[in-house]
């Protein structure tokens, strides 16, 4: 599964790198892969991969006019087929710590376009209109994973 995370953070792409690394390392006991360099911040661990874009900023205008919410940072997200439902379950577990360190909006999109999670002015909303595939593996118990309050309601393309 691919995704995109975005997020309106006073932290540097550097510093939001330590932070998600922090986290990731906290939950897994296992090897996780970092690499930095120009263009991105890559967090790796045998379920998920993480990269923070630091060059290419293209994303973020169009999330700021075709979803009317204001970030500043793009984390494409790439969840392993091979380990998917307990590498999605980690993967909400690192969205909902991540929530409470950044605090500002908040966006996961699924197949460019499909809204998830949305997160402004604090409140967290949890698409409610979903298609087969997204209703199957976005259960409650994976939304519980957020631990954060969240109302359900359709979200689209304002």
């Amino acid at each position: 599964m691919e995704c995109e995370l975005f997020l309106s953070s006073k932290l540097s792409h550097k510093a939001l790198g330590e932070v998600l690394e922090s986290i990731v390392k906290s939950m897994l006991n296992e090897e996780i892969f970092v690499t930095d360099n120009v263009d991105e911040i890559h967090i790796a661990c045998k379920y998920f991969s993480m990269d923070i874009e630091i060059e290419d900023i293209s994303d973020l205008s169009f999330v700021g006019s075709h979803y009317e919410l204001y970030v500043n940072k793009t984390i494409r997200i790439l969840v392993f087929g091979n380990s998917f439902k307990l590498g999605l379950n980690y993967l909400f577990e690192v969205i909902g710590k991540l929530i409470k360190v950044v605090k500002g909006n908040l966006l996961l999109l699924e197949n460019g376009s499909d809204q998830l999670i949305r997160k402004e002015k604090d409140i967290l909303v949890i698409n409610s209109e979903l298609n087969e595939y997204q209703s199957k593996y976005l259960s409650k118990n994976l939304i519980k994973l957020l631990d954060y309050p969240y109302i359900e309601k359709k979200l689209s393309i304002k």
